[in-house]
This record gives C-alpha cells, structure tokens and sequence, in this order.
C-alpha cells in the first residue's frame, strides 16, 4: 500500500485517507493506482460492507497534482495516444467509485476540487 494512501478497516467499515496533506491531497499516479487496487481488493472482501473515502489535512482533495502535471511528471507522455492511455487507465478509479457494489461514502471537509 501507498504512503499516499492510508487504508484501515473496523467493523466492516473500511476506511481509505488520501494522504498528501502537503498537496491538499491532490491526485498523484500512485495515489490513484493504490486507490484503484485498494477498491478493487475491498469489493471482494466478504469482512467489508462500507467503504469511506476522506483526506488528510484541512482538505479532502484538491483534484489532479497541477503543478506535477505542469512539470510533465504526472499524467503526461510523449504522444497524444501516450496521453489517452493514460486518462483511460485513471478513468478507471472513478468508475470504481460510482459502480462499486458496496455503499461509499465520501466524508468531505475542507476544500474537494476536480478529481476531488
């Protein structure tokens, strides 16, 4: 499991805390992919019956790292298709979120913005 994403679970309620306070949580590659592995794991999971998202911090998620992004170390490659292979890959946590077949609940306090 990710530093960037910090996972407990207690009476069949899973808990996943974005954890780049530093960043207002924004949205690296490795956050998303060990969100990703981490729904996918917890849907399967029998003990599991909730699943809450929160953030560390003052903010919930300040959406994709704009500034990583701007650098060109996140979210970017060389070509166009380079580039649509990798939103499709990212697009794949969101859909994990609106079709998981366990109830989550997203516990939002202070700033959630794009992807947040």
């Amino acid at each position: 499991m990710s530093q960037d994403l910090l996972e407990s679970v207690t009476d069949g309620v899973a808990v996943l805390t974005l954890n780049r306070p530093d960043r207002l949580n924004a949205m690296s590659v490795p956050m998303l992919d060990a969100l990703l592995e981490a729904l996918t794991r917890l849907a399967e999971d029998p003990a599991v019956g909730v699943v809450v998202l929160t953030g560390a911090g003052r903010g919930f998620c300040a959406g994709g790292d704009v500034k990583a992004m701007a650098e060109g170390r996140e979210f970017g490659g060389t070509t166009l298709e380079d580039k649509a292979q990798g939103l499709r890959a990212r697009m794949e946590t969101s859909r994990w979120l609106h079709e998981m077949p366990k109830p989550t609940i997203a516990m939002v306090r202070g700033a959630a913005a794009g992807a947040g």
